[in-house]
């Protein structure tokens, strides 16, 4: 009997293990940016999360991805963009914002027990990398000051992080430790967070209870390990030298030289610590 009952024991085990886990929130975000020509991007973004994990992504990126993770579903996606394409081209412009594409293509997944986050990116548009980083990189000083939000009360938290002072509205009315992009950590549930300078930012539009099963990312296994600052310098020298990153690729465009001077401007990335 004893052995029957620890057979049964070990079994639960084994299922909890490759068991998903669900969510207990969604919380849909806009993101504050700017290209570097001045024009305000704003994409939204999901986290689900519980008390111990979470994932932060765009859905529609994820939704694209669903599609192109099979090669059956690969190539109905081209065939839907081919069609998208073709019908703007009979309608005498192209609007490329409007093909079904992927609109932005970082997912950051946290674990709480393991106090590791893993980000996944896109260096280039066929070449996928992540990268992991431990929770310990991000410290707050939590003051005094509060604020209402979506009807929850916030406190004011401040963070320097990889080159940027960040401000932060968390509530401990929702006691998840979590929030929006890489931000974690506080006794409460960030709902928005801000940049010095305004320039980025995350702020919550909506939240609502979910038992969301919280998935990895499609395509994982074809993701290349780097180091996040390697990462940063490629994506500077490509934003900066689009024409030398093309060429090397073996092909050849040729750029307006008015259009070329716009390619380093005078923005730069979330983080800036890459420099």
């Amino acid at each position: 009997m004893k052995q029957r009952i620890t057979f049964l024991l070990l079994f639960l085990v084994a299922i909890n293990a490759f068991a998903q886990p669900k969510a207990d929130i969604e919380v849909s975000y806009s993101e504050i940016s700017f290209f570097e020509n001045g024009k305000e991007r704003n994409h939204k973004y999901h986290l689900l999360a519980n008390s111990t994990q979470s994932k932060f992504f765009n859905p529609r990126s994820e939704e694209v991805d669903s599609m192109s993770s099979t090669p059956e579903g690969l190539a109905n996606f081209k065939k839907t963009q081919e069609s998208a394409l073709q019908a703007m081209l009979a309608q005498g412009s192209i609007d490329v914002t409007k093909l079904p594409r992927k609109v932005e293509s970082v997912y950051v997944l946290k674990s709480s027990a393991d106090s590791i986050m893993t980000v996944y990116d896109l260096l280039d548009t066929d070449e996928p990398v992540y990268y992991t980083e431990p929770y310990s990189e991000m410290t707050w000083e939590i003051g005094d000051s509060t604020k209402t939000i979506l009807g929850y009360e916030c406190i004011r938290a401040d963070t320097d992080y990889h080159g940027r002072h960040w401000t932060a509205w968390f509530t401990p009315e929702i006691p998840i430790q979590d929030g929006p992009w890489k931000f974690h950590g506080l006794p409460g549930l960030i709902l928005e967070v801000r940049g010095t300078g305004g320039k980025y930012g995350y702020v919550a539009d909506g939240i609502e209870k979910s038992e969301k099963i919280i998935n990895g990312v499609y395509g994982a296994e074809q993701y290349e390990k780097r180091d996040r600052k390697a990462i940063l310098r490629a994506k500077r020298a490509m934003r900066d030298n689009p024409m030398g990153h093309l060429k090397a690729k073996g092909i050849n465009v040729e750029i307006s030289p008015e259009n070329l001077s716009k390619s380093s401007g005078t923005g730069d990335f979330i983080e800036t610590d890459y420099r």
